[in-house]
């Protein structure tokens, strides 16, 4: 029932985790995939998992921002304009409030959140987008604090408020933007994680730790038309979290 066929789609952070997963089901279901990330080597060992013709590869650092008219302009060159975004780039780091520092949290923001905003600015741009959906990677920790994890929380939470606004921006050209607020899942990024923190996540789920997959399904519902009349919302994917 879902069809991306002839849609082109950019998503950030592809080389791995969420973001490789969501562009490898993306081009199953026809879309053309546009991987974005920091290793080119990663990023191709993504695109080799995907399915069709047609995908392309931009290497750069979110945090370059300055360079995004350029980067965007390559994607377009083709003369197909992108039907979707997916922002899957993010860092999480546990930091106590007793060595919390500017750092920390200027590093948090300038990956997790500011490239987001200033994305979204150049994707609404009229020769970049074809109308469409953006959907941006939350985290279920927005709404269910966790200690130590102050400068994390505050960035998503910033995703999220932002998203709310600029749905009622971009609703006029016809563009959607959601956020994916997932649970604990495993990726890379819980490769360093104790095991008693799994025990713990896994007792506050109903379901346990997702996989990479279960992130992906719901992204590749909301850059579809099954979703056309979802917007400025935060959809829980997330096992069934029971707080604390």
């Amino acid at each position: 029932m879902i069809d991306l066929s002839e849609k082109k789609i950019m998503v950030t952070g592809a080389s791995s985790g969420i973001g490789r997963a969501t562009a490898i089901m993306l081009s199953e279901y026809g879309a053309k995939v546009v991987a974005c990330g920091r290793n080119e080597d990663r990023l191709d060992e993504t695109l080799s998992q995907c399915k069709g013709n047609g995908h392309m590869k931009m290497v750069f650092d979110v945090r370059d921002t300055e360079s995004y008219k350029d980067i965007f302009t390559k994607i377009v060159s083709d003369e197909k304009k992108l039907d979707g975004l997916v922002y899957c780039a993010g860092i999480a780091t546990r930091t106590p409030l007793r060595v919390l520092d500017e750092s920390v949290v200027r590093e948090m923001f300038d990956i997790n959140t500011i490239p987001f905003f200033m994305m979204v600015a150049m994707y609404s741009k009229r020769q970049f987008n074809d109308g469409g959906s953006i959907v941006v990677m939350s985290s279920i920790s927005a709404h269910y604090p966790q200690k130590c994890m102050c400068a994390y929380i505050a960035s998503k939470c910033a995703l999220e408020g932002g998203a709310l606004t600029l749905a009622l921006e971009l609703a006029d050209k016809n563009i959607r933007i959601n956020c994916v607020a997932a649970g604990p899942v495993l990726t890379p990024m819980t490769d360093d994680v104790l095991p008693a923190t799994i025990k713990y996540t896994q007792s506050k789920t109903l379901f346990g730790l997702l996989e990479k997959e279960d992130i992906a399904n719901t992204i590749v519902f909301l850059l579809s038309d099954m979703s056309k009349k979802i917007t400025g919302r935060s959809m829980y994917v997330d096992g069934g979290w029971l707080g604390q």
